[in-house]
C-alpha cells in the first residue's frame, strides 16, 4: 500500500503468532483509506497464518443485531489449514436460528434472554465448525475485525462487550483472539468501549497524510499524469479520496471546493441528486437483497421493473459490482443511505422490506440456486417422504432433479433408513419464504400425497403379515435344525465312546427257545408205542413225554459279535470315518442355521423398517 507500509507491517507482524498485539485501532479522517488498510491487514494474516480464523463484518449496513450476526458469519474467512465447508454450513445455520430466535423474542419480549442466545449460539456454533473440520480449538488463532467502529449503533457496542464478550470469554477457540478496530478518531466512548471489553490497553496507528512523492505515485497507479504532485498534494491534504476526485475533475477545483470536500462525509456520495426519480427507485429495490438478480428483486417490485432495475445495475460499474456468477453486489456505503432514507420516509414499508430481505437471506444462503428452489417448496410439507413416493408423485424430469437433490444435501435432510425429511429450522425458513412469495407447492400435491399414504399402509399390512409368516417359518426351521445338530453331536461322542472302551464291544450270548420237530415226533412215538406194547412201562412214557416238551420248547444261544469285524487299523478308519460323516452334516445344520438367522435379522429389519413407516404419515394432521 502507498504510503502504509510501516502501519501495515506493524499490524501484520503484532498480530502474528509471536506478535504480541492484542487490540490495535486504526484511526484516521474520512478518505485516508482505513477500509482498505484492514482489507490489506486482513489478506496478509490470512497468507501467513494457515489456520487463521478471520471474522470481518461489514458494518456499514448493520443496524441491528441480526444483521451484525449475519454479516460476522457471512464474511468468515479461514487460512489454508482450516475446510470451508463447515464454516459454510455454520452460516446457514445461523441464519435460521436468527429466525427462530426473533419469533421466540416477538412472542416472549425478552431481549435480554434474545441477546444472551444469539451470542452462545455464534460462539458455540463456530466451534463447533472448527472440531468439525478437523482442527483443534486451541491450534486456531482467531481475528476479528470491525471497521467504522464509532459508527457502530450504541446496542451494538453494549452486545459486542457484553453478552458477546462473556462468552469469548468461556471459550477455548476464542482464548487468544486478537482484536482490530478502525475510527475516524479517538473517543470517550471508543475508551468506554475498550474498558468495558476488558482490554489492558488498545494501540491506535494512525494512518498519516500522504506526502508528496506517495501523492505522485499514487496518481501513477490510477493511470493519471501530474506535472506538479505538491499542488496536488496541498489541494488534497494528502488525503488519497480527495485526491482521486481533484485527479477525476482537475479543473473544477477551487479553494471553496477543498473547504467544502473537507467537511464532506462519504456517505453522502453519491448524492441523490445524481440519479433519477426511477433511478432512485431502483436502488431503493436494490438496496435489500444482500445479492442481487432478478429473482431476489422481483421479491420488492414487479417481474417488469426488476429486469430493468437489474439492467440499469449492471452499467453502473461505480456503485455495483459484478460477481462471478453474474449476481450484484450494490456498494454497501449507498445501501444503508438508500434503507436510511426509506425508513424515515416510510417506516412500515421500510420495516417490511427488511424482513423480506432478511427471509430472502435465510433462504438463499440455504439453497443458493434459485433453479432448486421448486424442491424444498414442495418437499417442506411432508412429515416424511421416500424417492418411491416422489416418483409417484412427480414427472420424470422433476424426479430425477429430486433424487440429485437428495444425494449431495444431506445437510438439510434427515434421513432414517430410506425416508427424509427436512430439518426443522429449514422447514421453517422455507415457510416463511414461501410467505413472502417465493412460492407454493404444486396443487393437489397434498391430496394425492394422502391417497398414496392410505394406499403405502394397506400395502404395509398385507407385506406386514407376510414377512411376520416367514419369519415364523424360519424359526421353526432353525429350531428344527439345532435339535438335529444335539442329536448327531451326541451320536457322535457315544461313537467315540465306545471305540475307546472296547470291552464294551466283547460278544454277548443271547438265550432263546424254538420248536424241534424230531423230538417232538420221537417224544409222542415213545409216548404210543408204551402204550400199546406191555414190554414197555411207565418210563418209557416218561421219556417220550420229556423228548416232546423239549421239542416244543428247544433252547438255542446266540452269540452276538460287534459291527465292526476286522483286522488291523480297520477299527480305527471306521470310526474316523463315521465322525467325519457326522461332522459334514453338523456343519451344514450349523451353516444352514447361519444363513436362517441372517434371514430373520433382515426380517426384522424390514419389519421394524416397515412399523416404522406406517407410524410416520408423508402428511400431519
Amino acid at each position: 500500500m502507498i504510503g502504509r507500509d510501516k502501519e501495515l507491517s506493524f499490524i501484520t507482524d503484532g498480530f502474528s503468532k509471536r506478535g504480541l498485539l492484542r487490540s490495535s485501532i486504526v484511526l484516521g479522517s474520512e478518505g485516508m483509506g482505513k477500509t482498505i488498510f484492514l482489507e490489506k491487514a486482513k489478506s496478509n494474516y490470512l497468507a501467513k497464518e494457515s489456520k487463521s480464523l478471520l471474522i470481518a463484518p461489514r458494518t456499514n449496513n448493520c443496524t441491528d443485531l441480526p444483521s451484525l450476526l449475519s454479516s460476522m458469519a457471512r464474511d468468515i474467512s479461514v487460512g489454508n489449514g482450516i475446510g470451508k465447508s463447515e464454516i459454510g454450513k455454520f452460516a446457514r445455520f445461523l441464519g435460521t436460528q436468527i429466525i427462530q430466535f426473533e419469533s421466540t423474542l416477538r412472542e416472549s419480549g425478552d431481549i435480554d434472554d434474545f441477546e444472551n442466545k444469539l451470542a452462545l449460539t455464534f460462539v458455540t456454533g463456530i466451534e463447533d465448525a472448527i472440531i468439525h473440520s478437523g482442527n483443534e480449538l486451541k491450534e486456531v488463532c482467531p481475528l476479528l475485525i470491525i471497521d467504522n467502529l464509532d459508527r457502530l449503533d450504541k446496542n451494538l457496542l453494549n452486545w459486542l462487550c457484553g453478552p458477546f464478550n462473556q462468552q469469548i470469554r468461556k471459550s477455548a477457540l476464542f482464548k487468544k483472539c486478537r482484536f482490530l478496530f478502525s475510527a475516524n478518531k479517538g473517543s470517550e466512548d471508543l475508551n468506554r468501549f475498550f474498558a468495558d471489553f476488558g482490554f489492558d490497553k488498545t494501540i491506535p496507528v494512525k494512518l498519516p497524510s500522504l506526502t508528496t512523492d506517495q501523492c505522485l505515485k499514487l496518481a501513477k497507479s490510477l493511470g493519471f499524469e501530474i506535472s506538479n504532485p505538491e499542488s496536488y498534494r496541498i489541494k488534497s491534504e494528502g488525503n488519497p479520496l480527495k485526491l482521486l476526485k481533484i485527479l477525476k475533475n482537475p479543473t473544477n477545483v477551487t479553494n471553496k471546493d477543498r473547504n467544502v470536500m473537507s467537511n464532506t462525509d462519504p456517505k453522502s456520495t453519491p448524492s441523490f441528486s445524481d440519479f433519477s426519480e426511477k433511478e432512485l427507485n431502483y436502488l431503493l429495490f436494490a438496496s435489500y437483497p444482500s445479492r442481487i438478480n432478478r429473482y431476489n428483486l422481483e421479491f420488492f417490485c414487479t417481474p417488469k421493473d426488476a429486469a430493468f432495475c437489474f439492467n440499469w445495475l449492471k452499467r453502473q460499474k461505480q456503485i455495483a459490482n459484478s460477481e462471478r456468477d453474474g449476481d450484484l453486489i450494490l456498494d454497501e456505503q449507498l445501501k444503508n443511505q438508500m434503507r436510511q432514507f426509506h425508513q424515515q420516509e416510510d417506516p412500515n414499508e421500510a420495516e417490511e422490506m427488511s424482513t423480506k430481505a432478511t427471509i430472502i437471506d435465510a433462504f438463499t444462503s440455504i439453497f443458493p440456486d434459485p433453479n432448486q428452489h421448486w424442491i424444498p417448496i414442495n418437499l417442506h410439507i411432508f412429515e416424511s417422504f421416500t424417492e418411491g413416493l416422489c416418483k409417484k408423485l412427480f414427472d420424470e424430469v422433476e424426479f430425477g432433479e429430486i433424487v440429485l437433490f437428495v444425494e449431495n444435501r444431506t445437510d438439510v435432510l434427515v434421513t432414517t433408513n430410506k425416508q427424509f425429511s427436512f430439518n426443522d429450522d429449514v422447514k421453517l425458513v422455507t415457510k416463511r419464504f414461501i410467505e413472502i412469495g417465493g412460492g407454493s407447492p404444486k396443487q393437489g400435491l397434498v391430496e394425492k400425497a394422502k391417497d398414496e399414504w392410505i394406499k403405502y399402509q394397506e400395502e404395509s399390512t398385507q407385506k406386514r403379515s407376510k414377512l411376520e409368516q416367514e419369519k415364523l417359518n424360519f424359526e421353526e426351521e432353525a429350531f428344527d435344525a439345532e435339535k438335529q445338530i444335539l442329536s448327531l453331536d451326541e451320536l457322535k461322542k457315544q461313537l467315540l465312546s465306545d471305540f475307546k472302551n472296547p470291552i464294551r464291544q466283547k460278544p454277548k450270548k443271547e438265550y432263546t427257545f424254538s420248536t424241534s420237530l424230531i423230538l417232538i415226533v420221537i417224544g409222542i412215538g415213545t409216548v404210543g408205542a408204551s402204550l400199546f406194547f406191555d414190554s414197555l412201562g411207565t418210563i418209557h412214557a416218561s421219556c417220550g413225554l420229556v423228548l416232546t416238551i423239549f421239542g416244543f420248547f428247544w433252547p438255542n444261544i446266540e452269540i452276538k459279535k460287534t459291527a465292526v469285524q476286522s483286522t488291523g487299523n480297520s477299527p480305527r478308519l471306521a470310526i474316523e470315518t463315521q465322525q467325519r460323516s457326522l461332522a459334514h452334516r453338523i456343519n451344514g445344520l450349523s451353516s444352514r442355521i447361519s444363513s436362517i438367522h441372517g434371514n430373520l435379522e433382515s426380517l426384522t429389519s424390514d419389519l421394524e423398517s416397515l412399523d416404522q413407516g406406517m407410524n410416520a404419515p408423508y402428511i400431519s394432521e
